[in-house]
């Protein structure tokens, strides 16, 4: 099972049971094999998606049948919400990458019970911001980041999701997934992992491990800094928000 299995949606947080049970009421529990695709490019969605155990991906592709992919989601993670609420066809494909089992919330559903509930609201403002910070984040690492960088930012995140105090984790997708939504090949993303294991940071398939909780430190940003639980503490003299404080070591 996924480490991040049966983490609490975002969109559902604070919401009262009231709330809730109006949502599950009004949509649909589907199971979806690996490889469906849910969502073409020039869709206009019906639904919005939330995973409750799998994984998606959403992407763009060309004539040519290159895709370039835009996220990557996990249990907890939802999509089409951004998109309900631009009204007209979809610009992205959807497509479910492990077996996934969805909760389909009818758009029109959405649509009215922001209206109705301002925590729901709110809650929805809150998803579509994280998914524009984590589309700069996305562009500002394709065009200003070196590869290093990159990976290693994503590492970070990683990190910071399954525990600061961890000392290992697994990627959560295959690598070649991981490479295209850095903007690089496959082959480059295995190079900038050798170039990473020398900087405390052991490489085995797809394991991570470091030889300590802050190896992975110099690649943080107020951004990240914010969700560590290390945040301004003295036992990371290289926090961002520390040093935006003041502290000089």
């Amino acid at each position: 099972m996924s480490p991040h299995a049966n983490r609490k949606p975002q969109i559902f947080e604070n919401l009262n049971e009231a709330s809730l049970h109006t949502i599950f009421e009004n949509s649909i529990l589907h199971d979806y094999e690996a490889g469906r695709l849910l969502i073409q490019q020039g869709d206009t969605p019906t639904h919005l998606y939330l995973i409750i155990k799998g994984s998606l991906k959403t992407l763009r592709t060309n004539e040519d049948g290159d895709e370039s992919i835009i996220r990557l989601l996990k249990d907890g993670d939802s999509c089409m919400d951004a998109v309900i609420f631009m009204g007209g066809p979809s610009p992205i494909n959807v497509q479910v990458i492990d077996d996934a089992q969805l909760l389909l919330i009818p758009s029109a559903f959405v649509k009215t019970h922001v209206l109705a509930d301002t925590q729901f609201a709110t809650n929805i403002i809150k998803v579509v911001t994280r998914h524009y910070k984590s589309a700069l984040h996305q562009i500002d690492g394709m065009s200003i980041k070196s590869p290093v960088q990159r990976v290693g930012y994503y590492l970070l995140e990683q990190h910071l999701e399954n525990k600061h105090n961890a000392l290992s984790f697994e990627l959560p997708f295959k690598k070649s997934m991981i490479a295209s939504h850095l903007g690089m090949t496959p082959e480059t993303f295995s190079r900038t992992l050798s170039k990473i294991k020398t900087m405390g940071i052991d490489v085995q398939g797809d394991t991570i491990k470091m030889e300590d909780s802050f190896s992975l430190c110099h690649f943080c940003d107020p951004d990240l800094a914010h969700i560590c639980s290390s945040t301004k503490k003295e036992d990371c003299p290289d926090c961002p928000l520390l040093q935006a404080s003041g502290y000089k070591g």
